[in-house]
């Protein structure tokens, strides 16, 4: 299918704002294909990078390169039009798996002026995830014979390196030891980067060395079910069988360690001071969007969703009311959509029908604002003053645009 054969279908389907919102969508898409040839690293293959746009005063684009999670967002959002760039996508990003199972954090393109694999620390496991959902909206089967063996042996990658076997739950963790001699990156800053949320509240004071993130956790359980869904379309039982009891078993270590009952709350385990990581962020939801949750404990999670002095409607990064909430800040404050399309796609599978579609009309109108006056998706966006802000034609911004269209109606 081309993209305006996806458009035509669409035009009479979608209202206004929304048939606007994804004709743009899907041109910034094609528009941010990484230039190829030589010196490409991931040459043949159609890669989309994150932005192409070049700031003031800049001669180079503020993201040249290709970035893990990102590119798993950005199959998933071709796969509506485009099946052969959505296998791009996943091609040219594993090409540098490494022989642990391990996938890099980026491959940076020549434009960067540089040309390098930034492997010492990886992203959330959403790969899984993207390539169920890919194949579900444009099915092949060489393409999963393909890609499935990659999946098992980046599951090997965290189940070895990233996996606490006492306590059955996941962390983030790199292998850089005080300061990376070729990045200058420090070890906890590393981390911070594979988390992907860089400098979350969450993680002040050196904590996250010590959590195991709700939201990680989420992304496993998340990784089993897809790993199910492409065995059993592979004919591979034993191996549906397989991941349905690591799904079962993490659900259940995630509700056992990671529910406050006191907070009725979802949060961050800090395993070395025993005690909950306190801070309100869209992570909570996280075990809604992974099917985790008991019906009562999603019970609990609304009523802080939709909350006007905690997170309602526009799902900041960190909760309106708290100390060190800044709507400019990166992910202490500012909107971002990956972030807050779990959260509420979440609460909307859940049957929260009232408070996700209130979340999501919010955000699309926000986006919608700052596209009207400047014609830009951006990399996140400022909930005070409804702008845009950061990277403009930003691609996972488009993407999760149209997963709130698509996915809920």
């Amino acid at each position: 299918m081309s993209r305006e054969t996806f458009l035509e279908q669409n035009k009479n389907v979608l209202n206004e704002r929304d048939y606007k919102l994804v004709e743009g969508a899907t041109q910034v898409l094609l528009k941010n294909i990484a230039p190829n040839g030589d010196g490409v690293l991931w040459n043949p293959y159609r890669a989309i990078t994150p932005s192409l746009h070049v700031w003031e005063g800049s001669t180079k684009p503020c993201f040249a390169g290709i970035w893990n999670w990102d590119s798993a967002f950005h199959m998933m959002g071709v796969s509506r039009f485009d099946k052969e760039l959505a296998h791009d996508q996943m091609r040219a990003f594993f090409l540098f798996q490494k022989e642990d199972g391990m996938l890099p954090d980026v491959i940076t393109h020549p434009l960067d002026g540089s040309v390098k694999i930034l492997d010492k620390y990886s992203k959330p496991p959403v790969w899984a995830w993207a390539l169920e959902n890919t194949d579900r909206r444009q099915p092949d089967d060489d393409f999963l014979k393909e890609m499935y063996p990659k999946l098992v042996k980046n599951e090997s990658f965290w189940r070895a390196q990233r996996y606490n076997e006492k306590d059955g739950l996941f962390f983030y963790s790199t292998s850089i030891k005080d300061v990376d001699p070729e990045t200058g990156i420090d070890r906890y800053m590393a981390i911070c980067y594979e988390s992907g949320l860089d400098d979350a509240v969450r993680f002040d004071d050196g904590v996250l060395e010590f959590l195991y993130p709700i939201d990680l956790n989420c992304f496993m359980v998340s990784f089993y079910k897809s790993m199910q869904y492409l065995a059993l379309r592979l004919n591979l039982s034993d191996d549906a069988q397989k991941w349905y009891e690591k799904e079962k078993e993490l659900c259940e270590r995630i509700r056992e360690t990671l529910w406050s009952e006191e907070d009725e709350c979802f949060f961050d385990w800090n395993f070395k001071e025993k005690d909950f990581n306190r801070i309100i962020t869209p992570a909570i939801f996280m075990p809604l969007w992974a099917k985790v949750a008991t019906p009562k404990q999603a019970a609990s999670l609304e009523k802080i969703a939709s909350d006007p002095k905690k997170l309602y409607p526009y799902m900041p990064s960190l909760s309106f009311d708290h100390p060190k909430y800044d709507p400019l800040n990166y992910v202490a404050g500012a909107v971002w959509m990956n972030v807050a399309y779990f959260a509420i796609k979440g609460l909307y599978d859940y049957g929260f029908r009232k408070t996700s579609m209130g979340i999501k009309n919010a955000l699309l109108d926000l986006i919608d604002k700052t596209y009207q006056k400047y014609n830009f998706f951006c990399e996140s966006y400022n909930s005070e003053t409804q702008i845009g802000k950061g990277a403009v034609d930003f691609s996972w911004t488009c993407v999760f645009t149209m997963e709130m269209i698509f996915e809920m109606k």
